[in-house]
């Protein structure tokens, strides 16, 4: 159940799981393969035209570098296969196989047990022009909301599901950034709170209509809002 209870944090990044010392062999740090698989999967599931899902892998000791970190699977059907990490420590093309589910080898790490934690990215593919669609909004709302039912499954009755979406500016925008939406009913207009952020809460009114949404600083990002 835990995998699909995504909390999105103020960067959309969810602790989805820690290295945890209990599959540790030996000093490295080690992770199933499944655990990793099951994120890759969501990942590599979701239209990122829409939705822009990320795994990233990233050292609890700040003197790491993601660009320090290494995995390999260590198979004993297929013998090492290393992963293909980032220098922002984004994982990329990660081997799904059945062979190696069923198998479930160990992902061992280049660091110490204990000081690694895998997380997850979502947010909204959204241009770099401050106008933009409201079908963006709702798209990016319906891909999130499909993966988690994706991956919860029987459980979907259970999963959590987005309503809304919440906008990020910087801090230094906060009481300042707006949000405009031109509507056939009136131009609406939403203010940064004191953390530079914008809850909304879509309509299905608006969804039809399709109106333009305006924002009036740079945004940091859009991420699907799960209250």
């Amino acid at each position: 159940m835990n995998r699909i209870l995504i909390r999105l944090a103020a960067l959309a990044i969810f602790q989805a799981c820690l290295i945890q010392p209990g599959y540790a062999a030996g000093t490295n740090a080690v992770i199933p393969y499944k655990t990793v698989d099951d994120l890759c999967q969501m990942a590599d599931g979701v239209d990122q035209t829409k939705l822009v899902v990320q795994v990233f892998v990233s050292s609890k000791n700040k003197a790491v570098h993601p660009s320090d970190i290494s995995l390999a699977i260590q198979s004993g059907a297929k013998g090492t296969i290393p992963l293909q990490v980032r220098t922002d420590g984004e994982l990329l093309n990660f081997p799904h196989q059945k062979e190696l589910r069923r198998e479930n080898p160990s992902v061992i790490a280049n660091q110490p047990k204990g000081t690694l934690n895998l997380a997850i990215s979502v947010r909204l593919a959204i241009p770099d022009d401050p106008t933009f669609r409201y079908s963006r909004l709702g798209d990016g709302v319906a891909e999130a909301n499909k993966a988690i039912k994706a991956q919860a499954g029987m459980l979907s009755l259970l999963a959590p599901k987005a309503q809304g979406v919440i906008f990020f500016f910087p801090k230094a925008s906060a009481g300042k950034a707006k949000v405009e939406i031109a509507s056939v009913a009136g131009k609406k207009e939403y203010m940064a709170d004191e953390n530079g952020q914008i809850k909304l809460r879509l309509e299905k009114i608006l969804l039809a209509e399709n109106p333009e949404v305006k924002v009036s600083e740079k945004l940091q990002l859009i991420t699907p809002d799960m209250e």
